[in-house]
């Protein structure tokens, strides 16, 4: 259950990512972002990227790492797929992500 909480956040910072980027934010929202608001969503997406690591390792050091590593890539691989074959997926992924990860979180502290 936490791998699963340790890779939607992946998913959610390369989401960041991407949005960061002035095409890809542009083809998903059709406006191009302020670079403020550009580099905001950067350092979103570092601290995600980071919290991440910070819950793979808190399961176990060696085995975290492994599978932080898989979650970065296919994490990477989703967020490609969606960006050149539906962009318009993601701005729903705006409003999915953080409500599943939510979702995700409280019901790994509970069970």
């Amino acid at each position: 259950m936490i791998y699963s909480l340790a890779t939607l956040l992946c998913i959610s910072a390369f989401y960041a990512f991407a949005m960061a980027k002035t095409a890809h934010y542009k083809s998903v929202f059709g406006t191009r972002p302020s670079q403020r608001r550009s580099q905001h969503i950067n350092n979103f997406g570092w601290i995600i990227i980071l919290l991440s690591f910070g819950v793979n390792l808190s399961q176990a050091i060696g085995y975290g790492s492994l599978m932080f590593c898989g979650q970065l890539a296919l994490s990477v691989v989703l967020i490609a797929m969606c960006l050149t074959y539906q962009p318009s997926w993601m701005r729903s992924l705006l409003y999915l992500l953080p409500i599943s990860t939510l979702l995700l979180a409280v019901i790994s502290l509970v069970f």
